[in-house]
């Protein structure tokens, strides 16, 4: 890539790193750095770093780590041209002169599929909104409430049933049969390609970025299966790492702090028309952890609002676990009648359903206490054992001490028991529940307590730094001929810093790191930045160049004392006399080196 090291220094300069990867990451303060889950491996405990004063990231749980240019390769799966070009456009920066070449020539067949989509929604809104083939399709959204604007906002539109029309116009357009059967807008009907979609009402599908890459469509006519036809899966289109409105509703799912989780489209369309703006929907399937990490990159909470139905119940209970796996809190709101948001919005209004969402949210614990007693047989004395036993049963795994106590005294109060009595039941499942939790964590768990770092790892960190952070240190220490360090891979880096230090000697070290072309050295690079770096002088660098000779010779030192054993014990007196000799002028370099010295603060 022939980008002028200027330009890519300038647009560093002006990106703020925390407020990229804010859009992506909840992050909170934490000392001189901001903390969050890292998007780029399930965890529950933090450990996913942005320092602001060094314009770097770095997760100390699986190592990911760079400038803001690694994060958005890493996060939007961008080569670094791309990853660019992305930022200049964020920041109203003009690329320069014949970039945008090369960008495009990265993917072009990408960029002609978002192209067909687009053209797509666009005379699918036509035909909806302006011909008479749209009129019953029309009139189908207006009676469920949805207002022109609305499906203008939307795209809404709709493909006739006759079909042919979109493959023709899209052709005229320059777009070959192969390319719309690739990014599924045609099919092949015996020997013919012609549109997919016929005889539905049309939902534009957006990707993150709010661009048109597939559709949903709704039958018209009743009976015709399936009810709900999405685009296929291709390039551009994978259902389970899209939300519906996503693109829409991330502002308002940061500023509410909560997403709303629906089951539909309608549902979606239905809830934003009533003013509810942080909705959401998946796309035809259950929720999948890929969603649940987007919404956690903006959220801790979300109400999931399926539908009222058993299935709608069952959804929920599956939702609930994918939820909580990545750390997000789950609440349910509970909609009267089997309803779904839509119906009820119809049936109640705009105003209701709000009230709804205020007062007839759940806890997990709560919803599934309720679905339990959807099931329970209370009207015989077995059934109402096995209903408190399993009421229980969900308090222990589950809720909170506070939760326990109310929720005993109701129990309690409807079955005629004491609290104690309950209370000492309870016992017997929390003791339960640790033992499987107990066993869950300590097989299941990839994190382990690390040993701490040995004196010459400390030091090789330190001498790594002093490389990357100055000129002058970096010059010492080629001066003082430094080429190997406690590990192979801070090895390799130093060999790397130097070989940049020699072409850049004023070189900023964000720069460095851009420029690695090898992934995990780049990451480990960034690593060096989120440790406190002393102002480096040359007796604090021979502090260190003395613990990694110190550490040289102790190995050493332990290998010649293990040869000097098995020639005693094979009586060869000659070369164990050769070895007492070397093991003692080891011990003598050793003694000076630990000869107390001047402390140097750092």
């Amino acid at each position: 890539m022939n980008v002028p090291d200027s330009f890519l220094e300038s647009l560093r300069q002006q990106v703020d790193i925390v407020e990229v990867v804010s859009e992506y990451v909840q992050l909170r303060k934490n000392g001189r750095s901001l903390t969050g889950l890292c998007p780029f491996h399930n965890e529950r405990t933090p450990s996913f770093s942005v320092s602001p004063e060094r314009q770097m990231y770095h997760c100390f749980g699986c190592g990911a780590g760079g400038t803001v240019f690694r994060f958005i390769m890493d996060i939007e799966g961008l080569p670094f041209a791309e990853a660019v070009a992305y930022l200049a456009e964020r920041q109203g920066i003009a690329l320069p002169a014949h970039f945008g070449v090369g960008r495009t020539a990265s993917n072009p067949k990408l960029e002609r599929f978002r192209e067909a989509h687009a053209l797509a929604a666009k005379v699918f809104n036509h035909i909806l909104m302006n011909t008479d083939a749209g009129v019953q399709a029309l009139n189908y959204l207006l009676s469920r409430g949805i207002s022109r604007t609305t499906i203008m906002s939307y795209q809404l539109g709709f493909a006739p049933k006759p079909g042919n029309v979109l493959i023709p116009f899209l052709k005229r357009k320059g777009f070959s049969e192969s390319e719309l059967l690739e990014c599924g807008l045609a099919v092949e009907l015996g020997s013919a390609v012609t549109d997919r979609f016929r005889g539905r009402v049309m939902i534009p599908i957006a990707d993150r970025k709010g661009r048109v890459v597939a559709f949903g469509g709704r039958a018209m006519d009743e009976g015709v299966k399936p009810k709900y036809l999405n685009s296929p899966e291709y390039e551009l289109f994978h259902k389970s790492q899209l939300l519906f409105h996503y693109h829409l509703a991330r502002k308002a799912i940061r500023k509410e702090k909560q997403a709303l989780l629906l089951e539909g489209y309608m549902d979606v369309i239905a809830v934003q028309q009533a003013g509810i703006e942080h909705g959401v929907a998946t796309l035809g399937t259950s929720l999948t952890e890929e969603q649940a990490h987007l919404l956690k990159a903006d959220c801790d909470k979300v109400v999931i609002a399926y539908d009222g139905d058993q299935a709608g119940r069952k959804a929920t209970v599956r939702a609930i676990d994918i939820l909580e796996g990545v750390g997000i809190s789950p609440l349910v709101l509970r909609i009267p009648d089997g309803m779904d948001p839509d119906e009820y919005i119809r049936a109640n209004g705009a105003t209701a359903f709000a009230r709804l969402l205020n007062r007839n949210t759940l806890s997990v614990v709560q919803f599934l206490l309720d679905e339990l007693r959807q099931g329970a047989q209370l009207v015989s004395a077995v059934g109402r054992t096995e209903f408190v036993r399993q009421a229980l049963r969900i308090l222990a795994e589950r809720a909170t001490p506070v939760e326990q106590e109310y929720e005993l005294r109701n129990l309690s109060q409807e079955f005629n028991l004491s609290v104690e009595t309950l209370k000492e039941e309870l016992r017997t499942f929390s003791k339960q529940s640790k033992r499987r939790t107990f066993g869950r964590e300590t097989s299941g768990s990839k994190t382990v307590a690390q040993p701490l770092a040995r004196a010459d790892q400390q030091a090789s960190i330190r001498l790594l730094q002093a490389v990357l952070f100055s000129r002058e240190a970096a010059e010492y220490l080629m001066e003082k001929g430094l080429t190997e360090l406690a590990e192979p891979v801070q090895t390799a880096l130093l060999s790397n810093l130097y070989a940049w230090r020699l072409e850049n000697p004023d070189g900023s070290p964000s720069a460095f790191v851009d420029q690695l072309e090898d992934e995990s050295l780049a990451h480990f690079a960034s690593s060096l930045f989120f440790y406190e770096v002393p102002e480096f002088s040359t007796a604090l660098l021979d502090d260190y160049l003395r613990a990694l000779e110190l550490h040289r010779l102790e190995q050493l030192h332990r290998s010649l004392l293990r040869q000097w054993i098995e020639a005693e014990a094979g009586g060869d007196e000659e070369r164990s006399t050769e070895i007492k000799l070397q093991v003692e002028q080891i011990q003598d370099q050793i003694a000076t080196l630990k000869q107390p010295r001047a402390i140097h603060a750092e």
